[in-house]
């Protein structure tokens, strides 16, 4: 199984690829999204919060305390990776809306996505050259 700097760079490699042939760039932000998910996570696990030991998202959702697993991961995110939170909940939030208001988004939104994607990249992986 692939761990997930490999998964999320699989996922940043077709996120470009749809971006470049310019047909489906709702698909492009929601890989960037997915994308995003696996570098934030193997960035931030294994943690600590509220005195417990946290290795995945569902250990999180308990220690905060909270329903879901997206609304947990954005308030970890926010509380350990400030810097690349507002870039995180954008592409959050342009996926879902793509993924269940309209798949119409134009090009500028989807080059956003793939500006923001690269930032937290950056961010999670600083020595790596890319």
């Amino acid at each position: 199984m692939a761990n997930s700097k490999e998964h999320g760079d699989r996922n940043r490699l077709l996120s470009q690829k749809l971006f470049d042939e310019a047909d489906y760039f709702d698909w492009s932000i929601t890989v960037a999204f997915y994308s995003a998910i696996h570098f934030v996570e193997n960035r931030l696990f294994p943690c600590i919060i509220n005195e417990q030991h946290c290795k995945n998202i569902n250990d999180v959702k308990f220690a905060y305390k909270m329903d879901g697993r997206h609304a947990s991961r954005e308030r970890l995110v926010f509380d350990r990776l400030r810097e690349i939170g507002p870039y995180y909940k954008w592409l959050d939030d342009k996926s879902r809306y793509a993924r269940y208001t309209t798949f119409k988004i134009n090009k500028n939104e989807a080059e956003k996505a793939i500006q923001y994607l690269n930032k937290i990249y950056k961010y999670c992986y600083p020595d790596i050259n890319d």
